[in-house]
C-alpha cells in the first residue's frame, strides 16, 4: 500500500479500473464503521483508508472475499437424446401385449404363461420375470404405468440415452421382481410394469446423484435426487389395496444399483452404436422371454 500524494494520512488499499469496481468495498467498510473513500489519480480509481484503520479495513475485505467467492456455474447433465424413442417403445410393447392378452393371440393365454407365480419361479420358469412386466390387469393399471413409465422414462432417456436407459430399467424391473420372488410364498402371483417403473426411478435418482450434479450445492441439495426418489415411492408406491409395495420397493432399489453403475462407468458416453446395441438388446430380452413362455 502507498501513500496518496495529496494527503498522507490515507492509504490505498485496493485499486480498481472503474469506480464501481471499489464501491462494493466501500460499502462493507462502511457497513463497519470504518471510514474511506474513493479517488481517481494517475488512471485508476483507489479506495482509501485513514493509516490508523488499515489493519482493520484490510481484514474486513479479506472476510468480505472469503464468504463471497464466486461460485462456479452448476455442471449440467449430458443431454444424450429426447428420451422419446425408448418410452415410444415401451409404450408399443405393453400396449401391444395387452391388445394380444385380450384378443387371445396365438392361442395363448398371455395372463397365466407369463405372470409372476412364484413356485413356477422357483422351478426353472425364469422368463416371467420379465414377460410380467408387460401384463397389466385392467385400464386403469396399465394406463398409470403408462404415464409413470413415460415421465421417468423420458428423464431416463435423455441423460443415459435410450438405449442403455431401457435396458436398465428393463434390468432393473426383472432384477425387482426376482427380489420379490424370493421374499414371497409359493402361491403368490403378480403382473404388471410397475416395479420397472420404480426401476426407473431409482436409476435416475442414483445416476443424478453419484454423477455429481448437484455437489455444489448444500448436503440436501447433492442428495435431492436421492431424496426424491424415495419420497415419489412413499407417496405412490404405498398406497391402494392392491398395491405391491415389496415389488415396488425392490424394483426401486434395483435401478438404484443399476444407476450408481451407470454412473461409474459412464456407459451413457459409449456413443449412437453402443445405444443402439442395448437398446435392441432390452427388445430381444423382452421377445425372447415370451417366445420361452409361449
Amino acid at each position: 500500500m502507498t501513500p496518496m500524494s495529496d494527503d498522507e494520512d490515507w492509504l490505498v488499499l485496493r485499486t480498481g479500473r472503474e469506480r464501481r469496481d471499489l464501491r462494493t468495498f466501500e460499502l462493507v467498510l462502511t457497513a463497519r464503521g470504518i471510514d474511506s473513500r474513493i479517488g481517481h489519480e494517475a488512471g485508476a480509481w483507489r479506495l482509501l483508508v485513514a493509516q490508523e484503520d488499515v489493519d482493520a479495513a484490510a481484514a474486513e475485505l479479506a472476510a468480505y472475499e472469503g464468504e463471497n467467492v464466486p461460485q462456479p456455474p452448476p455442471v449440467l447433465p449430458v443431454r444424450i437424446d429426447s428420451g422419446w424413442p425408448g418410452v415410444l417403445a415401451y409404450l408399443g410393447v405393453i400396449w401391444g401385449v395387452m391388445f394380444a392378452q385380450g384378443a387371445d393371440l396365438f392361442g395363448w393365454d398371455w395372463n397365466t404363461i407369463g405372470r409372476i407365480h412364484v413356485a413356477s419361479v422357483m422351478s426353472g420358469e425364469f422368463w416371467r420375470l420379465v414377460t410380467a412386466l408387460t401384463l397389466h390387469a385392467d385400464l386403469p393399471h396399465i394406463v398409470a404405468n403408462s404415464l409413470f413409465g413415460a415421465l421417468f422414462g423420458v428423464l431416463a432417456g435423455r441423460y443415459l440415452g435410450s438405449g442403455l436407459a431401457w435396458l436398465c430399467i428393463v434390468g432393473g424391473g426383472v432384477l425387482g421382481n426376482a427380489l420379490n420372488v424370493l421374499v414371497r410364498p409359493e402361491f403368490f402371483m403378480s403382473i404388471g410394469a410397475s416395479t420397472a417403473t420404480f426401476a426407473a426411478v431409482g436409476l435416475v435418482g442414483a445416476f443424478m446423484w453419484r454423477s455429481g450434479y448437484f455437489r455444489r450445492g448444500r448436503w440436501q441439495h447433492r442428495f435431492a435426487p436421492v431424496f426424491a426418489a424415495f419420497a415419489f415411492f412413499a407417496y405412490t408406491g404405498t398406497a391402494g389395496q392392491d398395491t405391491d409395495v415389496v415389488a415396488h420397493l425392490t424394483g426401486l432399489i434395483a435401478g438404484f444399483l443399476l444407476g450408481l453403475q451407470v454412473a461409474k462407468t459412464r456407459l451413457h458416453l459409449a456413443g449412437p452404436r453402443a445405444q443402439r446395441f442395448f437398446a435392441w438388446t432390452a427388445i430381444t430380452v423382452v421377445g425372447m422371454a415370451w417366445a420361452l413362455a409361449g
